[in-house]
């Protein structure tokens, strides 16, 4: 009995120096963009539940709806005979951004584990609110994570809805300067997938496509008037090979939208999985493009190789300090 009562002693010892051995954060997390009168959740969260003391920053530029409230996390995990866990306590405020510009909220204080902490800050961008008709916000006043515009209604989707813009960092160029060419999408309805995607054979142009991350980040973003959730689909380096006026054509997606519908009979709604959405097909052009390619200088060297624009070398040496014969390392970057 004596050794079962110690076994429990030891494992329960064990469980605790576990539990002890992480490392105690604060952090304060908000969406990087709001809309005038949006409302919006800033969260503080410390991974310990031995805390006191929780003081909030000024929050200018923001009304405060609500908050703190507090609530706390728990978990406990045995993999291969290893304990661990997590504990966490989250005070939430309620937001509303009540004028435009970026705004920074400094950090929290808070005492845990008997040590004083100051979380990070966050920057938060308030957008202007959406000029549509009627003066929609975009949320009707809703909590929001950033919330964009009210799209048309009915199951048709307008070219305003959704689109697709090709820009291009220069309109005129000399040949062989590099331009970034970039396609963004901007929406303001649940956008699903392409079903094909016909970019143009940049005829004229040698092309590199541009390495993006392959979890698209999508933001808030104020477009003529509205406000879109918007991110970079694709991005291409084009040097042009001739002079003249060079066109990029444009460019076709064949989009998949889900558009939410009024159901008046219950009936169908539940034949229909109980969904009150529909599929809705739209293709999208972006408009051409035309580049003005200028011819070199005259007098280029004879052994040009087609570099055109600003360019910076820097040089370094693996070891300063060598002997006779000793072999040293040279980078040009």
């Amino acid at each position: 009995m004596r050794k079962i009562v110690f076994l429990w002693i030891a494992l329960i010892a064990v469980s605790m120096n576990a539990f002890a051995d992480g490392k105690v954060s604060f952090t304060a997390s908000a969406p990087d963009a709001v809309a005038v009168g949006d409302q919006f959740r800033l969260s503080y969260t410390v991974t310990t539940q031995k805390v006191r003391d929780f003081r909030a920053p000024s929050m200018k530029g923001f009304d405060v709806l609500m908050g703190p409230s507090r609530s706390q996390q728990s978990s406990v995990q045995m993999i291969n005979g290893q304990t661990t866990s997590t504990s966490s306590i989250t005070f939430t405020y309620i937001l509303m951004a009540t004028a435009e510009g970026d705004f920074t909220i400094p950090g929290a204080t808070i005492t845990a584990d008997g040590n004083q902490m100051v979380s990070n800050s966050v920057q938060v961008r308030v957008l202007p609110a959406d000029q549509a008709a009627n003066g929609a916000s975009g949320n009707g006043g809703k909590q929001s994570e950033g919330t964009a515009s009210r799209a048309s209604s009915g199951t048709s989707v307008s070219n305003s809805d959704l689109f697709i813009t090709a820009t291009a960092s220069k309109m005129t160029v000399y040949e062989q300067e590099a331009f970034l060419l970039t396609y963004k999408i901007y929406t303001l309805v649940d956008l699903r997938m392409f079903d094909n995607v016909k970019l143009p054979d940049f005829k004229g142009f040698h092309s590199q496509e541009v390495e993006l991350p392959n979890d698209r980040r999508w933001g808030l973003e104020h477009y003529k008037g509205r406000n879109y959730q918007s991110t970079i689909y694709r991005q291409f380096v084009l040097f042009p090979q001739q002079a003249g006026k060079l066109t990029i054509d444009a460019a076709r997606f064949d989009a998949s939208i889900a558009k939410a519908t009024q159901v008046a009979d219950p009936f169908e709604a539940f034949f229909n999985g109980g969904s009150n959405y529909v599929e809705v097909k739209k293709t999208i052009l972006t408009p051409q493009l035309t580049i003005d390619v200028k011819p070199l200088p005259a007098g280029k060297p004879a052994d040009f190789s087609g570099g055109v624009g600003e360019f910076n070398i820097t040089s370094s040496i693996n070891s300063t300090n060598v002997k006779t014969n000793d072999a040293v390392t040279v980078k040009l970057v």
